[in-house]
């Protein structure tokens, strides 16, 4: 999916909204050259402001591979709440079902948030990350915890840790989006049934291992 970047008009002063734009053009960077390719005077250029601009919004280049890390949490939020917000109520297991699609639906969408999230480039080893990034990725988790945590209330799936069950749902259902991301499933990026399939294949395997057995 191509990355638009916003430029500010060379009859303006000001760019508008020169912080989404920068956040857009880090992405672009990170997407098309990687974590070496990413600076605030290359994101900078991309949305047609000065290089000293950036730092009215971020510190350094850290600060703003956190803020795209934040925006795409967010956006998988958003994704696995759309996809679950069919299901009926009182089915945990068709909730964790949808969220598995809508997982893997943002990964396959928007590939370079989804490794700018996991990638390993959102804060240099020892800093802790910003609160607001912190809080999206919290966000995101809870999402899946709350649906597995029902789960066991209800007795749909097996009694447990809901946050150790969690852990094996989001391996396995992660491990499925990056392996697609990454083009090591032939045929999966660019045809969405077939996505579709290959995920609802998972998730069967995985229902199987956290259903309760009664």
């Amino acid at each position: 999916m191509s990355i638009r970047v916003n430029r500010k008009p060379g009859d303006v002063y000001q760019h508008g909204d020169l912080r989404r734009a920068l956040v857009k053009a880090g992405l672009k960077l990170l997407s098309e050259s990687g974590e070496a390719g990413l600076s605030l005077r290359a994101a900078a250029e991309l949305a047609g402001v000065s290089h000293a601009a950036p730092y009215r919004h971020f510190r350094d280049k850290h600060a703003l591979v956190a803020a795209i890390a934040e925006e795409g949490f967010r956006l998988l939020t958003q994704h696995m709440r759309e996809a679950a917000a069919a299901c009926a109520p009182g089915d945990p297991l068709g909730r964790l079902r949808a969220l598995a699609h809508g997982y893997v639906s943002f990964a396959v969408r928007h590939p370079a948030y989804f490794r700018t999230i996991f990638g390993g480039a959102v804060c240099p080893e020892g800093e802790t990350p910003p609160a607001g990034l912190r809080e999206a990725g919290a966000e995101a988790y809870r999402v899946l915890r709350d649906t597995v945590a029902e789960g066991i209330a209800a007795g749909a799936l097996r009694p447990g840790d809901a946050d150790q069950l969690s852990l094996a749902a989001w391996s396995l259902v992660h491990g499925l989006g990056m392996l697609i991301v990454e083009g090591q499933l032939p045929d999966t990026r660019s045809h969405p049934a077939r996505v579709k399939a290959v995920t609802d294949g998972m998730v069967t395997l995985l229902e199987v291992g956290l259903r309760r057995v009664r």
